[in-house]
């Protein structure tokens, strides 16, 4: 029996508050006939209380089978998903990530839900909330307009159903990544790249002007802290963003190629088949 794992050494308040915590969606019913047999090609975490059928998941040679009554964690990489015609399930999809976009959890797991009662109740907690103030949201959940005070209440219970399933992976013997302390000129510019308008262009200089660095240092520091460039941190948000929006809204295409910067939606449908080899219909079509 695996014993309980805990985190290998505590982090600073700034150092957590980069960790970025988001929901992306809630619900309650049936698998989508689209979402029941698929390679999913996946940047987020996903949670899955089987309430009927059963799931297959498959990742890297090894298989996992869920059957009511348990709970599926599945991490942020391409895995190939099964479930049965009748499967019905309590689907929880949300992101824990550094701001290098290393997941806080990258493991697959299955648990049974009777043993961890605490993520159960945390679960329908939040799932109540979403299905009375946001009714038809399903996988939909970003995009829908809300009061401010539906935000924080929202946010209040994520953060209870997050903390539940961190403490059940820690008593599963996983444990989280860590982030090693960033350079305070590295967070500042991760700061300035998260909140970046995708219609501006982005220039170097001006951020490494405000640090009191060259563009040339300011980038080798950011390379040697993260694993790679400003530019390229801030083109893996880009895609990250256009991946989301494809899977998590039926906003047009060319909507989401304007917010992102493009000038085209042929520009951006060149520019995702690239990266991803596939089209935007292809991508929103092949996502869970």
């Amino acid at each position: 029996m695996k014993t309980a794992a805990t985190v290998p050494s505590v982090l600073t308040f700034e150092d957590w508050s980069f960790l970025q915590a988001h929901l992306l969606w809630c619900y309650e019913g049936e698998v989508a006939v689209p979402n029941r047999r698929l390679l999913s090609q996946r940047n987020q975490l996903s949670a899955w209380l089987l309430q009927a059928g059963s799931v297959t998941v498959r990742r890297g040679g090894q298989t996992w089978v869920a059957r009511p009554g348990e709970w599926v964690f599945c991490g942020p990489h391409p895995m190939h998903q099964e479930f049965s015609p009748d499967a019905r399930i309590l689907s929880i999809n949300f992101k824990l990530e550094w701001p290098s976009g290393d997941s806080l959890v990258e493991h697959i797991l299955l648990v049974p839900a009777r043993e961890h009662p605490a993520l159960g109740r945390a679960a329908r907690a939040l799932l109540r909330f979403i299905s009375k103030r946001f009714p038809h949201a399903g996988t939909d959940l970003r995009p829908r307009p809300m009061e401010l005070t539906d935000f924080f209440e929202m946010q209040k219970l994520f953060s209870a159903w997050a903390q539940a399933y961190l403490k059940t992976m820690l008593a599963a013997g996983v444990v989280p990544a860590r982030m090693a302390g960033l350079d305070p000129r590295v967070l500042n510019l991760v700061r300035r790249l998260d909140r970046h308008d995708w219609r501006v262009p982005f220039r170097e200089k001006k951020p490494a002007l405000a640090t009191g660095l060259s563009a040339g240092h300011l980038d080798r520091l950011f390379v040697q802290q993260l694993g790679l460039t400003p530019h390229a941190y801030l083109q893996k948000r880009r895609l990250e963003s256009a991946l989301a929006a494809l899977a998590g809204s039926e906003v047009p295409a060319k909507k989401i190629a304007y917010d992102l910067g493009f000038s085209s939606a042929s520009h951006f449908t060149h520019w995702l088949r690239n990266a991803t080899g596939k089209s935007p219909r292809e991508v929103r079509a092949g996502s869970s």
